[in-house]
C-alpha cells in the first residue's frame, strides 16, 4: 500500500497509511530484521529484580501493594528510578484500595536503594496516584499523575483528576506543586499520562476524557494536554492543547511524549477518524489512531505541525487504547525532537508475522520517513512495537513484542541499537521461566539517555516471599557511548 503526504491548509503535514511516503520520488523502505552480526555494546541478559517491601494492609487482611510496576520512569542519567502501583492500599477509610504510592530508588554501584516512598497528601481510594511518572534528567524533578484524584463521594464516578510535582533537595524529596487543569472536569482523568522537560521547567498532561467545545457543542471525551512551564520559582499553565478537529471519543492525550528540550510534543488520540467509526452500532474496531505533533514556537504557543494516521488495517497504530493501567505510548522522541519512532503493532509485517516500528527525522520544519522498518527476529511473533522507548540520540530503541505461546502469549522486550545509520537488533529479553507468563512483564518501558539502561514493569509479578509486582533492570555489559 502507498500512502500519501498532503499540506492542509495549516501548512502541516499529514502522514495516511504510514506504509510508505511519496514526496518528489517513491522513498524505498529498508525492512530492519534481526541482525546476525555483532551486536555493539551487548546486553548483560539478567537483570536486576526489584520489588517494594511487603505491607500489611489489616482492615482487608491482605496485601496494601497491588500492582507495583504498573508504571516506570528511569531519569535520563539513569541514577534515579520511580515505580508506580496506582493499587496500593492506602486510604484511612473505605474504599481503601487504589490510592497509589510511588517508589524512588538510587542506583548505589550496582544496586538500588530505596530513598523515598510518596503517598498523595491525603490519600483516598480512586485517587490512582502514580497512574503515570516521569523523571527529570538529572532525577531531581518526579512528576506523578493521579487521573482520579478528586473523588468525593460515590455518586461521582471520579474526581477531576491532578498532577503531582516532586524536588529532590540534598536527597530528601519534597512535593513543590500539584497541577490542576483550568478547566477541570469530574472524570476527565487529567493525570493519565505525564511527561517532563530534561530542565524538569515544563510539564505535559494528557486528560483524554475532558470534553472540549468545538462546532458549537460539546464533544465529550475529545481530550486535551496541558502544558505547564515553571517561571520565577511558580507553576503556570502555557496552553490547553487540543487536537485540530475535536470530536467526541477522541481521547486526545491518550498518550503523550514531550522531547527533552521541551519544544516538541506528541500526542496520540487513540480511536479516532470519523471515517471509519460507527459508534451507534458498536463498530469500534474499525476506528484508527492519530498521532499529532506540536512544536512550541519562540512566543510559548504551541502550535501542529505534523499529524501521522493508522489505517483501519492496523489498529492500536502508536498505541493502544484498551490499556487501562501501565504505559500507553507506542511511540517516543529523542531528546531534541527530531526524531521519531512510531509503533503499530498489528501491521503486516515482510516476515509474516504483525507488528513493524517506522522511524522518521525532521532535518527542517517537516517529518519525513528514514525509510526504516523495525521487525525483530522472533519466531511466532504475533505483535510488536505496542510500547516503545527511544534514547535521547535517538540511535537506541526497545520495544515490547508477544509471541503465540499459549492463550496469553509470551511477552518478551526487543532491543535495537543504530551503528554506522544501520539499525542491528541487539537484545532479546524474556519473561524469565520461573515467572508465570501473566506477569504484566514489560507493561511499561523506560531507557537511559544513553541508551545504557533499560527499566521494565512487571505489574502483576509475584512469589512466595514477594508482594505483587515487580520492577526489572537491565544494563549493558559494556558503556553505550
Amino acid at each position: 500500500m502507498l500512502a500519501e503526504m498532503s499540506t492542509m491548509g495549516s501548512g502541516f503535514i499529514v502522514f495516511t497509511g504510514i506504509m510508505l511516503v511519496r514526496l518528489a520520488g517513491l522513498v524505498a523502505l529498508t525492512m530492519v530484521m534481526g541482525a546476525a552480526s555483532a551486536a555493539p555494546q551487548p546486553w548483560n541478559p539478567t537483570p536486576d529484580i526489584i520489588t517494594s517491601d511487603y505491607e500489611y494492609h489489616e482492615p482487608t487482611n491482605q496485601s496494601k501493594n497491588q500492582q507495583y510496576g504498573g508504571q516506570v520512569a528511569l531519569s535520563g542519567d539513569g541514577s534515579t528510578l520511580a515505580v508506580a502501583d496506582v493499587w496500593y492500599f492506602g486510604g484511612s477509610e473505605w474504599p481503601w484500595y487504589g490510592s497509589g504510592a510511588v517508589y524512588v530508588y538510587r542506583r548505589l554501584g550496582a544496586g538500588w536503594q530505596l530513598e523515598a516512598k510518596l503517598e498523595p497528601p491525603a490519600a483516598r481510594g480512586y485517587d490512582f496516584f502514580g497512574s503515570d511518572v516521569a523523571l527529570s534528567n538529572a532525577g531531581n524533578v518526579l512528576v506523578v499523575g493521579a487521573q482520579y484524584e478528586g473523588y468525593d463521594a460515590p455518586s461521582q464516578d471520579a474526581g477531576p483528576g491532578s498532577a503531582f510535582v516532586y524536588k529532590r533537595r540534598s536527597g530528601v524529596w519534597t512535593q513543590e506543586s500539584m497541577l490542576r487543569a483550568s478547566r477541570a472536569q469530574d472524570s476527565s482523568s487529567f493525570g493519565r499520562t505525564v511527561e517532563v522537560s530534561s530542565a524538569g521547567d515544563v510539564i505535559a498532561v494528557g486528560a483524554p476524557y475532558e470534553s472540549v467545545d468545538a462546532e458549537g457543542a460539546a464533544q465529550s471525551a475529545a481530550g486535551t494536554v496541558y502544558v505547564f512551564k515553571k517561571q520565577e520559582g511558580a507553576w503556570a499553565e502555557q496552553q490547553a492543547v487540543t487536537a485540530p478537529a475535536p470530536q467526541s471519543n477522541d481521547w486526545f492525550g491518550w498518550g503523550v511524549r514531550l522531547s527533552e528540550d521541551g519544544r516538541t510534543l506528541a500526542v496520540l488520540a487513540a480511536e479516532q477518524n470519523a471515517d471509519t467509526e460507527d459508534l451507534e452500532n458498536g463498530d469500534w474496531p474499525n476506528r484508527v489512531n492519530t498521532l499529532y505533533v506540536f512544536g512550541r514556537a519562540n512566543d510559548g504557543t504551541w502550535n501542529i505541525s505534523s499529524e501521522f494516521e493508522g489505517s483501519a488495517s492496523e489498529p492500536h497504530f502508536g498505541g493502544t487504547a484498551y490499556e487501562s493501567e501501565g504505559q500507553t505510548e507506542a511511540f517516543d522522541l529523542s531528546a531534541d525532537g527530531r526524531t521519531l519512532a512510531i509503533g503499530s503493532p498489528f501491521a503486516a509485517a515482510s516476515d509474516g508475522a504483525t507488528g513493524v516500528i517506522r522511524m522518521y527525522r525532521r532535518p527542517a520544519n517537516q517529518w519525513l520517513p528514514t525509510g526504516t522498518v523495525l521487525t525483530p527476529a522472533l519466531p511466532d511473533r504475533r505483535s510488536f512495537g505496542s510500547r516503545v522507548t527511544l534514547s535521547a540520540h535517538g540511535k537506541s530503541l526497545v520495544a515490547f513484542a508477544d509471541s503465540d505461546d499459549g492463550a496469553y502469549g509470551h511477552p518478551y522486550v526487543v532491543a535495537f541499537d543504530q551503528r554506522e545509520n544501520k539499525w542491528q537488533q541487539t537484545g532479546v529479553f524474556e519473561s524469565p521461566a520461573a515467572i508465570p507468563v501473566a506477569s504484566g512483564f514489560a507493561n511499561s518501558l523506560t531507557l537511559s539517555w544513553s541508551g545504557r539502561f533499560f527499566v521494565l514493569g512487571a505489574r502483576t509479578y509475584s512469589t512466595e516471599t514477594s508482594s505483587w509486582g515487580a520492577a526489572f533492570n537491565y544494563g549493558r555489559q559494556a558503556s553505550a557511548q
